[in-house]
């Protein structure tokens, strides 16, 4: 082999050596000064549109529970009697002049069933905040590791380019040199065409995951580079029971539960407005002739013959029943999403830990045998070429899998609510 050759492939194999440790630090990279998850986070809970949304639905909702805290208004009246008529009645002189007071008084409850059915609602619109918040924080996760797999997805790629570049160099020589036939040239330009193809399309990749991620605060480029330390270490998911257990606390299910307290109190309020209210008055009248004055008082009670509220009482009872129902429809789904979520955590684990421990070092010693009987002359530049492929592919996988990791533990975060590291003090639940 000659020496140019032999220097090739001394370059060659110190990249994928290279390349095979830095597979190992995909899971736990350095620290690069760049975005951070949380910062990514912090900036798309400023921005987001949905949460603010969301907020103001909160304050629409604590608005309507201290309006049901506030008593009806007194009703002042004032009327004449005895005027404009005929005779002695023409004019204001003999005229009959009343006012009063008229108050309602609510009786069975309806106010603190009211307030019962707001303060539910108050506390059903922030869970839906709670989750908005948790929605955010693991779609910029994903978006955020995409970005981190895709910009490895291109060191990759520029390392098998730059290898391929190499290697079609060395051959050609060769094959001018008629050492080698010609269809070793023909396949190592194949070899380079493949890498710059998947270059190409690696770089397309992270300039679209860029600009995703980039979205979710308002801009449509991203600038700085990201860290890839600031993403959690691939890890091995904990026992499926613990997470189902945190389930109950999830904002996704108790603001059914909290939607069903407003439904009950609704229910009781709907029975309660078949107890009549009580509408008091008391008054002053005066009588002209004499210029006398007397107080008037009143009370008026409605009487339920026709209009017992019974169809707002069945409405509201089939509200219960249909909350209820979707309280354990919202449960089932949440558990069901959980199980997938955790299934494909502990599946990317088990391929990571697979990855590492056996197939990329298995790999990398095929490469090795290869490039050694290679420069003995015992294996053919094609055996070398499968080789490198086979080693690029795992390390492809390996990143891959990452990324899946990541997405997953990001869905069952999402689902347990646990942690919520947002930095929006303001709002944080």
């Amino acid at each position: 082999m000659t020496q140019p050759l032999r220097a090739s492939f001394s370059a060659f194999l110190f990249l994928l050596f290279a390349g095979a440790a830095l597979a190992d630090v995909v899971a736990t990279p350095p620290p690069t000064g760049g975005l951070t998850l949380a910062e990514a986070v912090d900036r798309a809970v400023k921005a987001s549109p949905r949460l603010d949304a969301s907020r103001a639905v909160v304050s629409a909702a604590a608005g309507t529970e201290v309006q049901t805290h506030l008593f009806p208004n007194p009703e002042v009246a004032l009327t004449a009697e005895n005027v404009a008529g005929t005779g002695p009645y023409g004019g204001t002189s003999n005229a009959e002049l009343t006012g009063g007071v008229t108050q309602l008084f609510e009786l069975g409850g309806k106010r603190e069933a009211r307030q019962a059915a707001a303060s539910a609602e108050r506390r059903a619109a922030e869970t839906d905040l709670d989750a908005a918040k948790l929605d955010l924080k693991r779609d910029v996760t994903v978006a955020f590791a995409a970005v981190v797999a895709a910009q490895e997805s291109v060191r990759l790629s520029r390392d098998l380019e730059n290898t391929a570049r190499q290697v079609l160099a060395d051959v050609s020589r060769r094959v001018a040199a008629a050492k080698d036939p010609l269809f070793q040239r023909s396949r190592a330009e194949v070899a380079l065409a493949t890498a710059v193809v998947g270059r190409q399309r690696a770089e397309e990749l992270l300039a679209g995951a860029r600009q995703k991620l980039a979205r979710y605060w308002g801009e449509t480029t991203l600038s700085e580079t990201l860290d890839p330390a600031s993403l959690p270490a691939a890890s091995e998911p904990a026992a499926l029971e613990t997470y189902e257990a945190r389930l109950a606390k999830t904002p996704d299910v108790t603001r059914f539960a909290r939607l069903r307290e407003a439904r009950e109190a609704d229910l009781a309020l709907a029975r309660a407005q078949n107890i009549p209210d009580v509408r008091a008055n008391l008054g002053v009248r005066r009588f002209p002739g004499t210029r006398d004055t007397a107080l008037i008082a009143g009370v008026s009670i409605p009487i339920p013959v026709f209009n017992q509220n019974q169809g707002e009482i069945a409405r509201a009872s089939a509200e219960v029943t249909r909350m209820t129902a979707e309280l354990q429809r919202a449960q089932l789904e949440r558990s069901q999403e959980l199980v997938d979520a955790w299934t494909d955590w502990q599946s990317a684990w088990t391929e990571i830990t697979t990855l590492k421990s056996a197939a990329l070092p298995q790999a990398q010693r095929a490469f090795n045998l290869a490039l050694a009987g290679f420069q003995q002359g015992a294996f053919r530049y094609l055996d070398v070429l499968d080789a490198q492929r086979a080693l690029f592919e795992t390390r492809v996988a390996l990143a891959a899998a990452i990324a899946r990791l990541q997405e997953a533990r990001a869905k069952v975060e999402r689902l347990t609510g646990h942690p919520l590291q947002l930095t929006d003090a303001s709002t944080a639940p």
